[in-house]
């Protein structure tokens, strides 16, 4: 970023017309594919907004978009006790290139990786045109005050109806509730650790209205500009999460994950590949 303290995105789409653009995309069929038992939504990021504003058009409920990559969905397999969330969640995208890597390995083709930036800036463009208001919890005190003045810079439109650290006492806790629940906004970004985050949005959803509900990880600090993103390396073949393993090497137990992930999934490639040799080989004898 040219200045910490500026937000810059560059993206060939910013231009677009996107109450048009979005109005156009097909959303009457949403295929998913199934990644070691976790199902994902297969979108594009259009494809992915459309659905989002389709949610917010209909306000039928509280939905809650979930951004997976190869480490969290190691922790919601089938088994495992959040598998729950992901079998909940109104949309599942697929955010890291390891879960590109997995859908090929495992017959299958994922449309595109969604960045979680790329698609909350988007709809930041968009909520300003459309006068959608938006609501922040996460990261620390300094860092969300610091997006605040820095989206109201870039887009002075923008309806922000609440902003809060996500560090919580129970009474701070009960306020940023009620505050949520007051002002009803139409998207909410939660910017937690995992997972945390998760629990925490599936604790709270009486609080949610209708609420598009958004887990931002620690992207809320990325676009406040006190953390760098990625090399443009990593992120253009989706390795944001090798990036953070790199840049935090204490976390380990994310590496573990990592190998188990990427172990798993060739076995079950070598597992198909063995079912189908074994089928094409009683065709043959039948013959």
């Amino acid at each position: 970023m040219k200045d910490p303290k500026e937000i810059t995105h560059n993206s060939s789409k910013e231009e677009r017309d996107y109450v048009l653009e979005y109005q156009n995309v097909d959303i009457s069929h949403r295929e998913k594919i199934s990644i070691l038992g976790v199902e994902i939504d297969n979108l594009t990021r259009d494809e992915a907004i459309a659905n989002i504003l389709d949610f917010h058009k209909k306000k039928e409920s509280f939905h809650h978009i979930l951004f997976i990559d190869p480490i969290r969905l190691m922790s919601m397999r089938p088994g495992k006790s959040l598998n729950r969330i992901a079998r909940k969640a109104s949309l599942v995208i697929a955010e890291g290139g390891g879960l590109e890597w997995a859908a090929g390995q495992l017959g299958f083709q994922l449309k595109e990786r969604v960045s979680v930036i790329s698609l909350m800036m988007d709809l930041i463009r968009y909520s300003e045109k459309k006068e959608l208001t938006l609501f922040f919890l996460g990261s620390k005190e300094d860092i969300i005050e610091r997006l605040f003045f820095n989206l109201i810079r870039h887009f002075p439109e923008i309806r922000i109806v609440g902003r809060h650290s996500g560090h919580l006492n129970d009474a701070r806790e009960l306020m940023v509730k009620e505050a949520i629940r007051k002002t009803n906004p139409d998207i909410i970004f939660i910017g937690m650790d995992f997972p945390r985050q998760e629990i925490w949005i599936e604790n709270n959803t009486g609080y949610f209205g209708n609420s598009i509900v958004i887990g931002a990880w620690g992207n809320l600090d990325t676009l406040s500009g006190q953390i760098k993103k990625a090399p443009d390396y990593f992120q253009l073949r989706g390795l944001t999460w090798l990036w953070r393993i790199f840049a935090r090497p204490y976390r380990l137990d994310k590496l573990y994950k990592m190998i188990q992930f990427f172990s798993i999934v060739k076995l079950e490639n070598w597992k198909m590949k063995r079912e189908a040799k074994r089928k094409a080989t009683e065709s043959s004898e039948q013959q």
